[in-house]
């Protein structure tokens, strides 16, 4: 068979040069979306005070694939102690526009031509996070000083108490002059990016009703985040706008939170969860968006109670998913000679059923609200 004179073998050829060629395009974009939203939150902390701008925002992009990154410190003088840490976090905002922006791209030409476009998007994607990982690495300006007061209120060992005296920001700053620097593990990161682009194309191969449902999740995701970022603005400065820009799918996340610290510095932190049980209500008002957006999208369906349930399940199992990336967990540890001590561990975690029940009970009210909407007339059936 010839299309306008064609063979059908260069006709296949081109359809597979072409989705070789917009998956490609897809993953570049998503890669150069995370990295401007990685450098504009960057900014509004400051960070560009404690290393370069460039590897710090490379480094944000590679853990929202979740890759851990390590830190090193060693005095000045070349005494045989060092500092070994290991931060594993997920920046939640930066990977939620990667997956945003490569999913709106794969959906522009629809489910024709998927497989190839979205494996190539898979390959492009994961490669392009390795050399982005591969970048993030250089060196950190630790602030110095002694233990800050509140620390030293708590009984903490302060400078006097540890080779070293107390990482920065645990006691306000280091007591001389460290070299330190960081640097973030390719191979996670690029396995991690492989994994997050195959399931973004795998939700993109859903039914037409399921992809017009995901495009209307855009607008969504869009309001959480600006009202995220402009209520911390508002209330915290540029620094909380920046922490909220990196990390507003967090919002979604309702808790509890379960909040562990041990080693010898625990002391320097703070006890108990961070964040309130409360934000359950929060959660369920997002999946409550959610699923209306969803059952707005997905058109008018013949039984609504089934749409309604489906809705439930995707908003449910969404907020769980949520719930355990945001975990997070640092280490800290003290090396002199062939000696280590373990100086801190910290884990910051939240229970994902709260999560799903709150997600299912949001997206299967939004569901309803919107079926009852369009009996009485509302909408017209348009999405």
């Amino acid at each position: 068979m010839a299309v306008r004179g064609v063979p059908e073998g260069a006709a296949s050829t081109g359809a597979a040069l072409r989705g070789l060629r917009e998956g490609t395009v897809a993953a570049a974009v998503a890669l150069v979306a995370m990295a401007g939203t990685a450098a504009a939150g960057l900014l509004l902390l400051d960070a560009g005070r404690v290393g370069r701008l460039d590897r710090l925002t490379a480094a944000v992009v590679a853990m929202a694939a979740g890759a851990p990154a390590g830190i090193d410190a060693a005095p000045d003088g070349g005494l045989p102690v060092a500092v070994h840490g290991r931060v594993d976090v997920m920046p939640l905002g930066v990977s939620a526009v990667g997956a945003i922006v490569l999913g709106f791209m794969l959906l522009r030409r629809g489910r024709d031509g998927w497989l190839v476009r979205g494996a190539s998007a898979a390959v492009v994607f994961a490669a392009g996070m390795g050399a982005v990982a591969w970048a993030a690495r250089g060196p950190l300006a630790l602030p110095t000083g002694g233990a800050s007061p509140a620390v030293e209120a708590r009984g903490c060992p302060g400078a006097g108490g540890l080779p070293g005296g107390l990482p920065g920001g645990l006691s306000g700053g280091l007591p001389g002059a460290f070299d330190a620097g960081f640097a973030v593990a390719v191979g996670p990161a690029m396995a991690g990016a492989a994994v997050g682009a195959l399931v973004v194309a795998a939700l993109c191969r859903l039914s037409p009703p399921g992809t017009a449902a995901l495009r209307a999740m855009r607008w969504p995701a869009v309001v959480v985040a600006a009202v995220c970022v402009l209520s911390a603005g508002a209330f915290g400065g540029p620094a909380a706008a920046g922490a909220a820009l990196l990390a507003w799918p967090i919002v979604a996340v309702g808790g509890p939170w379960t909040w562990h610290a041990e080693g010898v510095l625990s002391c320097a932190l703070n006890g108990g969860p961070p964040l309130p049980g409360a934000l359950l209500l929060v959660c369920a008002t997002v999946a409550l968006t959610c699923g209306a957006a969803l059952a707005a999208g997905g058109g008018q369906p013949r039984r609504a109670t089934a749409a309604a349930v489906r809705t439930a399940a995707v908003t449910g199992v969404l907020m769980a998913v949520l719930a355990l990336l945001a975990r997070a967990s640092a280490e800290l540890s003290a090396q002199a000679f062939v000696f280590s001590l373990p100086l801190l561990e910290v884990r910051l975690t939240a229970n994902p059923w709260p999560a799903l029940a709150a997600g299912a009970a949001g997206g299967l009210a939004g569901s309803l609200l919107v079926g009852a909407l369009r009996r009485r007339g509302f909408g017209g059936g348009r999405p």
